[in-house]
């Protein structure tokens, strides 16, 4: 049984031995946790009144800044790609080990709810990421429901969040939750299935993930040593494909509990068969407006408790089992004129050469559309062939019927798929990156870094939307050798000291690709006794690549 995130906050009764998280180095317990409230509300004393912005990649510490925020009475705000797209609405960059920070409050709703504990931030998939504020009501209804179909399945187990905590789903299942109910979390953010080898050897552990993790199991797992060891996997964020549920079935001995919802709903639905129906969580209730196939929400965790109409369509066939049909059409204005966006991605989606495809109005090229295209085998074969004109010629015509001329998509990108984020959806700022040079970024997420001496390794995240990949190659984006000779220099920069001007490259080979998605890590030896920086990339799979680079004895650069 789960307690009251209200009577945690308010109360100290749970000693201070009590365990909370696992951590490489040990048991975090809660008088850990209790001395860093203290600090981070030491340092909310220093900000003035108001909301406070959070963005703490350490799941304790995330934990104990939001708990000080709770103690003080006031509303945290969350954003999940580290307030980027609300750098206006802070009072200073948040940066450092400390990362709370003032935020400005006309930048919330001047409605909100009394009560307000919590703001979110949507994706933002057709416009602005919009506020979503909760309560500790609200976010106790949802764990009470989670704990009412699942909480026998924690105990005993380690809960590992691959998703962001700051989100409305690795917050209240990878956090909330085990911490309500008194099961471990994992004190370190995972955001690949490679430790998982290592914390099955002496956790059971229940898996917090998204279809993109899933979709990138390596083959080097081990599913003998999986199996047993996995009480449950939860993926939300998008539908789970049905090659990967059965690859996952295979993997970990057991189906996955797929979970419907957003983050003004929280947790709505679940299934274990992909593609089947969906079934309410208990106290859940799913209608339809008068005329409209739309689904209308009755939940005890939404704002009290009045139902939400959302964006998506469906049929009802019992009180507590739906499927899906789609989303309601995303309308924007394109030269004056109502435009359906989802009308023109399914006019592509048509074509014989389309995997997939996102359209979005581009504010930055004068309110026109850009398309976002992910071709299958045959469509990349005639990007080679053809050309990139000669395709965008192509789709048009095949869509010019159905799709008026004022919508046509004037730009066009082809990528070996779409951008998603962490919980596995596409959102509209990803998709216009993709048009805006400036926005995409030189560098991949850094993961991981361990440095011991003059040797480094570090944990990379290849992004989808690199600059990297525009036109290299069409259709088959490749990451370019000089890319990763550059890279391995600025972190060897950034780590080792006595690096000189470039002289030269030694033995460089490259044996396999770098493509969008992948993970790879980096290791680096410094040699200052030669001045040689010796690299190496390599995946679950292959080696990518290695050589030697030479720098000058002389004045560093």
């Amino acid at each position: 049984m789960v307690d009251s995130l209200i009577s945690l906050i308010a109360g100290d009764a749970i000693a201070d031995t009590r365990p909370l998280a696992a951590a490489p180095e040990g048991i975090v317990d809660w008088g850990w946790f209790r001395r860093r409230v203290r600090h981070h509300e030491e340092r909310l004393a220093t900000l003035p009144p108001g909301p406070v912005a959070i963005h703490q990649p350490e799941p304790c510490e995330f934990l104990a800044c939001l708990w000080s925020t709770w103690r003080q009475g006031r509303v945290a705000v969350l954003s999940a790609n580290g307030f980027r797209d609300l750098a206006h609405a802070l009072a200073e960059p948040l940066a450092g080990d400390i990362r709370t920070g003032a935020f400005d409050p006309a930048a919330l709703p001047a409605d909100m709810p009394a009560d307000t504990a919590l703001v979110l931030f949507t994706s933002g998939s057709t416009g602005a990421p919009q506020p979503v504020p909760k309560s500790l009501a609200q976010l106790d209804a949802e764990l009470a429901m989670l704990d009412e179909l699942w909480g026998d399945s924690l105990a005993n187990t380690l809960v590992v969040n691959m998703v962001s905590h700051h989100h409305m789903f690795g917050l209240p299942f990878g956090l909330l939750w085990p911490l309500a109910r008194g099961a471990l979390f994992h004190a370190r953010p995972v955001h690949y299935p490679e430790p998982l080898a290592a914390l099955v050897r002496t956790h059971r552990v229940t898996l917090m993930c998204s279809p993109v993790h899933l979709q990138h199991l390596p083959d080097s797992l081990d599913a003998a040593a999986l199996r047993g060891r996995v009480a449950r996997v939860f993926s939300a964020g998008a539908p789970l494909p049905e090659d990967t549920a059965a690859r996952c079935l295979a993997l970990f001995g057991r189906t996955v509990t797929e979970i419907y919802g957003s983050t003004e709903t929280g947790a709505v639905a679940w299934r274990e068969e992909s593609a089947g129906d969906w079934h309410c969580l208990p106290g859940i209730d799913i209608d339809h407006p008068p005329a409209s196939r739309q689904l209308r929400i009755h939940s005890p965790a939404l704002p009290e408790r009045r139902p939400l109409v959302v964006a998506d369509c469906g049929e009802i066939h019992s009180p507590n089992t739906f499927s899906l049909a789609g989303r309601i059409d995303r309308i924007v204005k394109v030269g004056g004129k109502r435009v359906s966006l989802t009308a023109v991605e399914n006019a592509l989606a048509g074509h014989p050469w389309v995997r997939e495809a996102r359209v979005v109005l581009l504010a930055e090229r004068k309110g026109r559309l850009g398309a976002v295209v992910s071709l299958n085998h045959d469509g990349n074969a005639a990007l080679v062939d053809r050309g990139r004109n000669a395709v965008n010629g192509l789709l048009k015509a095949h869509i010019a019927g159905p799709v008026e001329p004022i919508a046509l998509p004037r730009y066009w990108r082809y990528v070996a798929r779409l951008p998603v984020n962490g919980q596995g959806k596409i959102t509209g700022d990803a998709l216009t990156d993709l048009f805006i040079s400036e926005r995409q970024g030189r560098f991949p997420l850094l993961l991981d870094s361990e440095v011991s001496g003059d040797s480094c390794r570090l944990t990379l995240h290849i992004p989808d939307n690199l600059f990297y990949f525009n036109g290299h190659f069409p259709g088959r984006p490749v990451l370019p050798g000089v890319v990763q000779v550059h890279w391995a220099i600025h972190y060897a920069r950034e780590r080792f000291t006595g690096l000189d001007e470039f002289a030269g490259l030694e033995a460089v080979k490259f044996q396999q690709i770098v493509q969008p998605g992948i993970v790879v890590t980096l290791e680096l030896q410094w040699r200052p006794d030669c001045s040689k920086l010796h690299f190496s990339y390599q995946s679950p799979r292959t080696k990518h690549a290695s050589g030697r680079v030479l720098f000058a004895r002389g004045t560093p650069p």
